[in-house]
């Protein structure tokens, strides 16, 4: 049995995944990992099985024929493994683990039982910006109806991200949060416990990209789960281009789906 499947998706990035699964096959504890790709786009499937065999890290690769989105693309993945572990790391491929031993520390932590998820220290490369937590407290039925309003229409979608754009760039650089309980975690490493994976698995998620910290804090709290921030876990994300080749309206109207979706079924 594999202590932890990590679950990525392949964007017509093929090479960046192949990156990755020599990053993993360099960890502490390797042979207890299986990699787990699921191909949104992908130029050749059969190429990219061949050379992630080459690699000494375990995997499989899934070609669902159909653009599933982030969060439902690496449930899909963990689905068709179908097989025990531990914990599911659902990850970004644009990413470095600082030490060789992220796994180790991870397989070998006596956490609370009820954590079900666990967000690691995740520091932007481009501006040292820390981005865990996500939130440390639960936005209110207002802030969120707002968000709800503000994505639907366009002209406002882009004010506000032009204006949390200036937010970001003002606090760059900020002090490292310490470890801890939180809300919410940050989407490009989401560390979960198997149980959780089977109850997303049978939930109808609305959601094809953009909004998943929100979804993850909310299903957590509402199975009385915990959700944890250990600082002792550190990853620089890389944060590449794959999003930014995507249209502004299309991103504009994921947002917007997302956040209905949520706001009518948590918020209430």
């Amino acid at each position: 049995m594999y202590k932890v499947a990590v679950s990525v998706i392949c964007y017509d990035n093929e090479k960046e995944v192949l990156e990755f699964a020599k990053k993993l096959s360099e960890q502490k504890k390797s042979e207890e990992i299986i990699l787990l790709v699921t191909c949104n786009k992908c130029s050749d499937v059969k190429r990219l099985k061949s050379e992630l065999n080459c690699i000494k890290i375990s995997s499989m690769v899934f070609d669902p024929q159909v653009n599933l989105g982030y969060l439902h693309g690496c449930l899909f993945g963990l689905e068709e493994f179908g097989e025990e572990y531990d914990y599911a790391v659902i990850s970004n491929t644009d990413i470095d683990f600082v030490t060789y031993d992220f796994f180790e520390k991870l397989i070998t932590n006596d956490y609370n039982r009820k954590i079900g998820c666990i967000g690691p220290d995740i520091v932007l490369k481009e501006t040292g910006k820390h981005q865990n937590p996500f939130s440390i407290y639960r936005p209110d039925k207002k802030l969120m109806k707002l968000r709800k309003l503000v994505y639907d229409n366009y002209f406002l979608y882009n004010l506000y991200f032009m204006l949390s754009k200036i937010k970001n760039n003002i606090s760059k650089g900020e002090i490292q949060q310490k470890k801890g309980y939180v809300y919410s975690v940050h989407g490009s490493v989401f560390i979960l416990k198997k149980e959780c994976i089977d109850k997303f698995l049978k939930d109808n998620i609305q959601i094809f990209m953009y909004g998943e910290e929100l979804y993850v804090a909310e299903k957590l709290k509402e199975n009385q789960m915990l959700l944890y921030y250990d600082n002792d876990l550190k990853i620089i994300h890389n944060e590449n281009q794959v999003t930014g080749k995507i249209a502004s309206r299309r991103k504009q109207e994921w947002f917007s789906q997302s956040t209905k979706f949520l706001v009518d079924r948590f918020w209430k």
